[in-house]
């Protein structure tokens, strides 16, 4: 049994068709129905039965389809890690929430990228929960997240730095002259809110909840640009960093009277193999912090 006869015959499954499997690998017809028939020899059994149509798989075709497949994925898998451990890949997936997106992670990328410019390092955006998941997954290498409810026995977590969540408000608001306001002033304020996915929503919703009142949320979004949008025409008030409330025009950022403080640590799966680049851009955030 060999890996490509395993291939051939997985792809000739997903087409349900040697024909369509041979143009989609580039191979002649006659090479793939003859890595099934080398197959069925090897094991003694039968593992489609061919028809004018094409072929159906027998059950013990279908059972070997299921494994093969497996087999395969874990092949794939198998020739990314060593890749990177060969220093070949030199490509990080980083998984960044909107907000920490726009104010920390320039400045980290455009440091890492003038040490480390042979390295890719690309960022997909989400709430916490999200890339929480997508790294345990496996898809993700670090995640920048706020860090505040992430578990330190699960995660590997380097503190990046610490930021305010803030009550923004359109400028010309009558509210906008306070220096500090409480939860249970915004009992009646519409809000706009990023997704329930997303940690800092949900450490907002618990200062309501502690405050045994409701927040009046009118809309949800994953996207910075709406919920800026939303605040800026007078639409609803929101949350957003200090960094943010800070640059963005038209926006006043007010403190809570119980300041809401934000951890923002890089996190990582304890025990997953870091290799070559993975190793080179934590070493960068970690003289990053020290700076």
């Amino acid at each position: 049994m060999k890996l490509n006869q395993l291939l051939y015959f997985c792809r000739a499954c997903d087409n349900d068709n040697i024909s369509h499997a041979a143009e989609e690998l580039h191979i002649s017809q006659p090479t793939i129905s003859m890595a099934i028939r080398d197959l069925e020899n090897e094991f003694g059994i039968t593992l489609i039965q061919r028809n004018n149509k094409g072929f159906t798989l027998t059950r013990e075709g279908q059972y070997f389809y299921e494994k093969t497949k497996i087999i395969l994925s874990q092949t794939n898998k198998l020739e990314q890690i060593m890749l990177d451990m060969g220093n070949r890949r030199k490509h990080i997936q980083l998984g960044i929430p909107p907000m920490i997106g726009t104010f920390l992670f320039p400045q980290l990328y455009q440091g890492f990228r003038t040490i480390h410019p042979d390295i890719e390092l690309s960022s997909y955006e989400g709430g916490t929960t999200e890339l929480v998941r997508l790294l345990d997954d496996n898809k993700l290498d670090f995640a920048i997240v706020t860090s505040n409810h992430i578990p330190e026995k699960h995660y590997q977590i380097l503190p990046l730095m610490e930021t305010e969540t803030v009550f923004c408000i359109r400028s010309d608001h009558p509210l906008a002259k306070k220096k500090t306001i409480s939860i249970k002033e915004l009992i009646s304020i519409p809000l706009i809110m990023f997704h329930e996915s997303y940690s800092q929503s949900r450490l907002v919703e618990e200062r309501f909840s502690q405050a045994n009142c409701h927040s009046h949320i009118i809309y949800r979004s994953g996207q910075l640009y709406t919920i800026k949008e939303f605040i800026t025409r007078g639409i609803a008030a929101g949350f957003l960093f200090r960094e943010l409330a800070d640059e963005i025009p038209n926006i006043t950022g007010i403190c809570l009277t119980d300041p809401l403080r934000i951890q923002i640590g890089l996190i990582w799966k304890p025990g997953q193999p870091l290799f070559n680049d993975a190793v080179a851009f934590l070493k960068y955030a970690k003289q990053y912090m020290k700076k």
